[in-house]
């Protein structure tokens, strides 16, 4: 396997390490994610020991495409044949199933260890995007583009906050907005003249160029 990490020697980094997978099968691969939404792998990251796709969606935002996304790649499926974890979103269900009857005090005992069970093994495979998408968060700079998966939009990080604290996980951003955003929302100009705005990176992905 040939790795390649994209941190940066200037930088102190206590977040995930992250490696691009260079020669990864599944690169170039047209795919359908969990959610049999279509998408192209464009890379693919180890992190945390998992391997994760970075996805450019085939579908507009107006059918549920995100215009970049991560999916861990056991998820995804490729010429016709089934993800290497199936019935996901069904394991998903039962998980939630016995969480509610956890906090209902309707469980057994044997539930409970259902429960556990369960949580560890979908953990890495739920928590797989949010893991990436931060890490390559954590590597951005000023003048990066960056992409908003709740409003469709696209920004440039504009400055990175100068708290001693700033190397812990990126939980907010100040970015320019896009022309096109402030003009479908012009009321954020009243209040951010600059188009300067603070947002959670809990929906925002670095285009790294792809989009």
């Amino acid at each position: 396997m040939t790795t390649q990490p994209t941190t940066r020697p200037d930088r102190f980094d206590i977040g995930d390490p992250v490696q691009t997978v260079d020669d990864s099968t599944w690169l170039a691969k047209d795919v359908t994610d969990h959610l049999g939404r279509p998408a192209t792998v464009r890379r693919v990251y180890e992190v945390r020991g998992q391997h994760v796709a970075l996805l450019t969606s085939a579908l507009p935002a107006s059918e549920g495409g995100e215009a970049i996304c991560g999916e861990h790649v056991d998820l995804l499926c490729a010429d016709g044949r089934p993800p290497a974890f199936p019935r996901f979103l069904n394991k998903i269900a039962e998980l939630g199933r016995l969480e509610e009857a956890l906090y209902n005090d309707g469980a057994t005992e044997a539930d409970a260890q259902r429960f556990r069970a369960a949580a560890r093994a979908l953990k890495p495979y739920q928590r797989a995007e949010h893991y990436l998408r931060q890490a390559l968060i954590d590597q951005a700079r000023p003048g990066d583009r960056m992409y908003l998966t709740s409003k469709d939009w696209y920004a440039t990080l504009a400055d990175l906050d100068s708290h001693p604290l700033r190397d812990l996980p990126r939980q907010a951003l100040h970015v320019r907005l896009d022309d096109a955003a402030l003009r479908e929302q012009p009321s954020l100009l009243e209040s951010h003249p600059d188009g300067i705005v603070e947002l959670s990176t809990l929906t925002m992905w670095p285009t790294l160029g792809l989009t």
